[in-house]
């Protein structure tokens, strides 16, 4: 695999079981993998997919991906290195670790990427990491980032009169109800119309007129 100048060796076997789509890949440029002269075959490359090589056809080219550190840690993540338990990560590489993850149905590669956004988060990027989270459809993520800054009132109050927050409108959406905190329930509006009394039904026996003697 080949991103941003750098070479990473893989074993195809490797990618094509974890990924179906290394596997539509690899099987696109091979497609008679039977037969020991077809291997070598270059195949045309998909708009945004990883593509192969001109010389050999076992060289892949990820285009998705600007940080090579990126692919390293898809490959730490494919052969369970455990090194996808990294402390933290910059944003751009955790956005390209969840762009790969995307772009080659790993969900697993998805929630290590969730776990880099989450760690080490402060008032001066929380707003790019609550976008990435939109971008990404990371909900769960974004809900807790805002619960936390709910929990902080001091660092909620300075994201929100931080003048990049107009950069995101549907994130200020969000923090101003968090600040704001949840609305009263209003009361029932009254009914106009008055209601009749209600009449009650005499006991037997009771009254003015008990009977003759």
């Amino acid at each position: 695999l080949i991103c941003a100048g750098r070479s990473f060796p893989a074993h195809r076997t490797v990618l094509v079981a974890r990924s179906p789509v290394f596997r539509a890949e690899f099987v696109a440029s091979v497609p008679n993998s039977s037969s020991p002269s077809c291997r070598g075959s270059p195949a045309a490359a998909s708009p945004g997919r990883a593509s192969p090589a001109e010389a050999p056809g076992r060289e892949f080219r990820i285009s998705a991906a600007s940080n090579h550190e990126a692919v390293q840690l898809l490959l730490d993540f494919v052969y369970e290195l455990g090194n996808t338990h990294t402390p933290s990560l910059p944003n751009e590489i955790v956005k390209d670790v969840l762009r790969l993850a995307d772009m080659y149905k790993l969900p697993g590669l998805t929630q290590h990427a969730a776990a880099w956004l989450c760690k080490d988060a402060t008032t001066d990027d929380i707003l790019e990491r609550m976008s990435v989270c939109r971008d990404f459809g990371l909900d769960t993520l974004r809900s807790k980032l805002l619960e936390a800054l709910h929990a902080n009132k001091t660092a909620l109050k300075q994201i929100v009169t931080d003048p990049k927050v107009l950069q995101y409108p549907e994130l200020m959406q969000s923090l101003l109800k968090q600040v704001a905190g949840p609305q009263p329930e209003s009361d029932p509006e009254p009914d106009d119309e008055p209601k009749a009394p209600s009449k009650k039904k005499a006991k037997k026996g009771s009254g003015t007129g008990r009977g003759k003697k």
